[in-house]
């Protein structure tokens, strides 16, 4: 029952929790193009391999589940949801199970503007999402004011945000970047919730709502464990028309009386430890599911009124570690890298 668990970046915690509800079941095998990636060092074994945009990365991932005998892959960060996606049958044909959504659902969640036009074609409330062209219009019209927020259609951890005071910078800001979208600049609480539904049964059976207290390179670091009936029925609402699969993590925000869904991440988010910690453990549903065995549902048994605290802590590693286990004769040089916090070496020098 080996896993291999890939771009792991910073999420030590996490693979802590496979390590951990894995126990004697099997080995948990972590994967990231940084060989500096704090997460490598917390699973069984590590390994370095390309980037996720290289050639070689998706044959380097079959390589490795040929030689750990890997039962299932699942990635870390949206960028990769894609790639997992798009090869699940080549995984398939090897024995191994691909946990990720379906190629529609991950390009609909990373695709900003489609994120919001599917939700309101389906009657659920978001945040107002729009094309350049389409915010100058809504400026002109004044159906939309300064300031807002511009940021990537297709970004990731936060990557790119930018908030725009006026027609200048949004100009500016459009001649550097390619596709934008634009949001207005919402002064609301905001709230994650975390989920998971059943590989075997297609069912929602884990739900957990947090309102988020502070962030911290585009993830939760501090959180406040809440329940809400209103924000409960929008996510399983969402999951009734979105044929989501395995983890997810929503962002909301709540403006007046009503919750409105920012973003879709079918993946593990960077919240997640909030909610094993209270008791929704989504890394052991995954485990029964891989057995074939529907895993147990907990939409809500937990202690409200718990709250996070993120902090950091420091590892020390023998230098000939970074180069030595687990390097593939693709994988980039320790010097070539830039690190990304939040991801792992995933960023373009």
């Amino acid at each position: 029952m080996n896993v291999l668990l890939t771009s792991v970046g910073r999420r030590v915690k996490l693979i802590e929790y496979f390590v951990r509800e894995w126990g004697s079941a099997g080995k948990i095998i972590a994967a990231d193009c940084d060989p500096t990636a704090p997460a490598l060092f917390a699973a069984h074994h590590r390994q370095i391999v390309p980037r996720i945009d290289d050639p070689a990365y998706v044959p380097t991932l079959e390589e490795i589940c040929l030689r750990y005998d890997i039962k299932a892959v699942l990635s870390l960060i949206d960028p990769e949801l894609g790639v997992l996606a798009a090869h699940a049958d080549r995984f398939s044909r090897l024995g191994v199970q691909a946990v990720v959504s379906g190629t529609d659902v991950v390009n609909l969640c990373l695709d900003k503007k489609a994120t919001c036009d599917f939700l309101r074609a389906h009657g659920l409330s978001c945040v107002p999402t729009y094309t350049l062209e389409e915010a100058k219009a809504a400026l002109a019209s004044g159906a939309l004011a300064y300031p807002v927020l511009a940021k990537p259609r297709m970004g990731s951890a936060s990557l790119g945000l930018a908030r725009i005071e006026n027609e200048a910078e949004l100009a500016a800001l459009a001649h550097k970047q390619a596709e934008l979208i634009v949001q207005p600049f919402l002064q609301a609480e905001e709230y994650g919730v975390d989920g998971y539904v059943d590989l075997v049964t297609g069912e929602l059976t884990a739900l957990f709502t947090r309102r988020k207290i502070r962030m911290r390179a585009g993830e939760t670091d501090r959180s406040l464990a809440i329940r809400d009936e209103r924000l409960t029925s929008l996510v399983t609402s969402l999951v009734s028309v979105l044929p989501l699969r395995g983890p997810f993590d929503i962002d909301c925000f709540l403006l007046g009386e009503q919750y409105v869904i920012s973003e879709i991440n079918p993946r593990f988010g960077g919240g997640y430890p909030h909610a094993h910690e209270s008791g929704v453990n989504v890394v052991a549903a995954l485990l029964r599911n891989l057995r074939n065995e529907a895993s147990e549902p907990n939409l809500g048994d937990y202690e409200a009124g718990t709250i996070m605290l993120k902090y950091d802590q420091v590892m020390l590693v023998p230098g000939s570690r970074l180069t030595g286990e687990g390097m593939v004769k693709s994988a980039p040089a320790l010097g070539n890298l830039l690190y990304n916090e939040s991801g792992g070496g995933q960023v373009p020098p």
